[in-house]
């Protein structure tokens, strides 16, 4: 732009003025890292050039641009339809304990236990003291009996032999097992309560942050353009956090801009360069009593403590495509993999002077803010344009790359009420930075962002990737050229209809000129009197019928186009709410099932990404929430163990979405499966606590689910809790054989029978049955 060379020639000698060397010298590198990364910036926006012109070519084709007669607008149809099926809710988080904290079977207890030589010794050894011990007691009971010594010792040694035969090595390697499996079972308790916490922490955190009403967006955009881009951050006002377009509910900003504002009445014009005071002129304008009343609103407001001064939460945003840059050498869908991804965000003057003042300040000698803000290149917000009567596949030259930006550069200070930022998340030095354009310096300290699997908190959501293609390919651009030739059929069809109106022919020379204006002028079913010169005149022989061109309706037929727009969209007949021909019930179910196939490839890269961003908020909370905030959440029983590091969230837990939880469900199938599948699980339940001997609570309990996930599969809304009944501890509970439904307990000679007790070690207690429940 033609203020930036002036901007530098101004920092330029604001430095060379500086009276402290080693700080000029400081500002010049600062100077020199925030020009490289601009050009490196630059050079990868002008790289993606051609991507952003078919970002707009498809936006304008997608609100139904079209230079022809008549057009239908089936790509914004197809786009309605898809949405809606693909995102219709919040996906359900899918939290259970990894592999690795299982509960092992005793086989597997018994195989570790004896696979400790360390601690097998150690038993040996254990057994033969008690052996010895055993040995000892014999011989002294022995000797007190007045048995001679030497029969004695030979009784004690044989003691000694039947202890050890009776399998003492056993019952100590048992103890061990029982004590490994009363560590695992409750190691299972906790990591199962802490998914149960986790599930509840993740959910109410994607609520907060309104996830449906980013995801739709999110989906459209990806149907339109061939990407959908969110961004996932924690802000804290009273820390440095990335920026974000969705604002948490707090007073920060608004304090900050009454600051700006209050300093710009003290200052006036005095404290501003000529280039500083136009900007402030271009905020407030030139009416001082404006800016007085904006400020005394602002305290009033501030003062009132209506909002929270200070806010902390979770926000996800939308990044519009052309917004997001990914470095040049990586597909935009692989851009976890690339050394830098960065976001482009908007902003209006006075909040970026009042955000960004106080940081930029320690830049220029008098400490004057405005004075280096004014240097920040101006935009516009894009006038609106709700649509063209001109095709881009076909008008040439009709879009531009830029016609993709919402903002538009603009060098009048008073209309260009905007500057633009721009966020580069650099993974090489995990660092994040924030530059306005045009202003040489950066506008905020760097930060490093909290330690994650993964360093970008963007996640791309591609529709048709093309192998070798750095951009997808969109919905829109491989359906474009049919839907030209749809609406040029369409209405080449009502012109030929235009054409064909019954016309008919008569003999001018053989009546006077009023009586064929007459005719001329006549009205459809008129009766029209008319007078020939000639009496004798036959008026069959002076009215003759014009043809016209037939309709050949084949020559129109368009439903070839459609069946490819349909493979195309993978959106079926019914759903566009209207249906040509009539099928059968077959035919509709083959059909809706060709649906579900063609939309589950697009729903499982939808989930995929959604997986990534359930384990990305469930990093961030494990850095961010305190045990105080979970309990808030989770309720008193949440478990919420110390945070370990980022990949302590991998060693305890696999999180990821519940597949097909975020579409639109099939609620007539799954209301037939669940029919199907429900007498057996209740069956299954109650038999399987009637051979373990289950408490009747517990079978209670699992009773209970079935009725609450029975509920929640109806679709129908009522409160299961007041269903269900409950003990008031007045009656006693239901012995587990009593259980309606349950099995009959086993059948044999040891039926009701408990297992023989080993005999107790010296000193000792019973051993107890390894496979007895913890």
């Amino acid at each position: 732009m033609a203020d930036q060379p002036i901007a530098a020639l101004e920092t330029g000698i604001a430095a060379a003025a500086d009276p402290d060397p080693s700080r000029a010298k400081q500002l010049s590198r600062i100077q020199a890292d925030v020009k490289r990364w601009s050009a490196r910036f630059d050079e990868a926006r002008k790289y993606d050039e051609e991507a952003r012109l078919q970002y707009a070519k498809d936006r304008r084709q997608a609100r139904g641009d079209s230079g022809f007669l008549v057009d239908a607008n089936i790509i914004g149809t197809n786009i309605d339809n898809l949405e809606a099926f693909l995102y219709a809710r919040n996906p359900d988080f899918d939290v259970s304990p990894g592999p690795a904290h299982r509960m092992p079977t005793p086989e597997q207890l018994r195989d570790i236990v004896e696979s400790d030589e360390q601690l097998m010794t150690g038993l040996q050894q254990q057994a033969e003291q008690d052996a010895m011990e055993v040995g000892r007691q014999v011989a002294t009971q022995l000797t007190a009996d007045g048995v001679p010594q030497q029969q004695a010792l030979a009784q004690s040694m044989q003691a000694q032999e039947g202890f050890l035969a009776t399998g003492a090595v056993d019952k100590l390697v048992s103890d061990e097992v029982l004590k490994l499996r009363k560590q695992y079972a409750k190691r299972s308790r906790e990591m199962k309560q802490f998914a149960e916490t986790m599930e509840a922490v993740g959910t109410q955190m994607w609520k907060d942050a309104q996830l449906k009403r980013r995801g739709r967006p999110w989906v459209r955009s990806s149907l339109t353009i061939g990407i959908g881009v969110l961004k996932a951050s924690w802000q804290e006002r009273t820390e440095i956090s990335p920026e974000t377009q969705t604002a948490i509910n707090d007073l920060q900003q608004n304090i900050a801009r009454a600051k700006a504002l209050q300093q710009e009445l003290a200052d006036g014009t005095a404290g501003y360069g000529a280039r500083a005071w136009d900007a402030v002129k271009g905020m407030v304008g030139n009416d001082q009593d404006a800016t007085v009343a904006e400020l005394e609103r602002q305290m009033a407001t501030i003062q009132s403590g209506a909002e929270r001064v200070v806010a902390r939460g979770y926000v996800i945003d939308n990044v519009a495509g052309e917004n997001f840059q990914v470095a040049p050498g990586f597909t935009i869908s692989n851009h976890v993999d690339a050394p830098w991804n960065a976001e482009i965000s908007y902003m209006r003057y006075d909040d970026a002077l009042a955000e960004f003042g106080p940081y930029l300040a320690q830049y220029d000698p008098k400490g004057d803010a405005a004075s280096i803000m004014c240097k920040a290149a101006r935009y516009a917000p894009r006038k609106p344009c709700m649509g063209k009567n001109e095709s881009v596949n076909v008008a040439a030259g009709s879009a531009t790359a830029e016609d993709a930006d919402e903002f538009t550069t603009n060098a009048d200070t008073t209309a260009g009420c905007y500057v633009r930022l721009v966020e580069i998340w650099d993974a090489e030095s995990n660092t994040v930075l924030t530059m306005i354009t045009g202003v040489p310096y950066w506008v905020k300290p760097g930060f490093n962002p909290p330690a994650t699997t993964r360093f970008y908190p963007y996640f791309v959501f591609p529709t048709s990737e093309v192998d070798g293609q750095r951009h997808p390919q969109s919905l829109v651009s491989r359906s474009i050229k049919l839907t030209d030739e749809y609406n040029r059929s369409l209405s080449a069809e009502t012109e030929h209809r235009r054409r064909i109106i019954p016309k008919m022919a008569f003999h001018a020379g053989a009546m006077e000129e009023e009586e064929a204006t007459k005719i001329t002028k006549a009205k459809t079913g008129e009766l029209v009197p008319i007078k020939a010169t000639s009496p004798q005149a036959d008026l069959r022989a002076l009215l003759v019928p014009i043809a016209y061109p037939q309709m050949d309706m084949a020559a129109y037929d368009r439903s070839k186009i459609e069946a490819a727009l349909e493979r195309i969209w993978g959106v079926q007949e019914a759903l566009s709410g209207s249906i040509n021909t009539a099928k059968t019930a077959t035919e509709a179910d083959i059909q809706q099932q060709g649906f579900q196939a063609r939309s589950s490839s697009r729903r499982d890269s939808m989930e995929m990404r959604l997986s990534e961003l359930a384990e990305y908020t469930c990093q961030i909370a494990r850095v961010y929430m305190t045990d105080e905030d979970v309990r808030f959440v989770a309720g008193p029983t949440a478990f919420w163990p110390p945070y370990q590091g980022p990949d302590d969230l991998a060693e305890f837990m696999r999180i990821e979405i519940r597949a097909g939880s975020s579409g639109k469900p099939n609620t007539a199938m799954e209301r037939q499966s669940w029919a199907n599948l429900l007498p057996l699980l209740q069956a299954g339940v109650a038999q399987i606590g009637q051979l373990r001997g289950a408490s009747p609570d517990a079978i209670a309990d699992s009773m209970e689910q079935l009725m609450r996930l029975t509920a929640e599969r109806s679709g129908e809304r009522f409160d299961i809790d007041q269903l269900i009944p409950q003990n008031d501890g007045t009656q006693p509970a239901m012995p587990a054989q009593a259980v309606p439904g349950s099995a009959p307990p086993p059948q044999g000679g040891n039926a009701g029978q408990q297992p023989p007790v080993p005999p107790a070690p010296p000193g000792g207690s019973p051993a107890a049955d390894p496979l007895e429940p913890a």
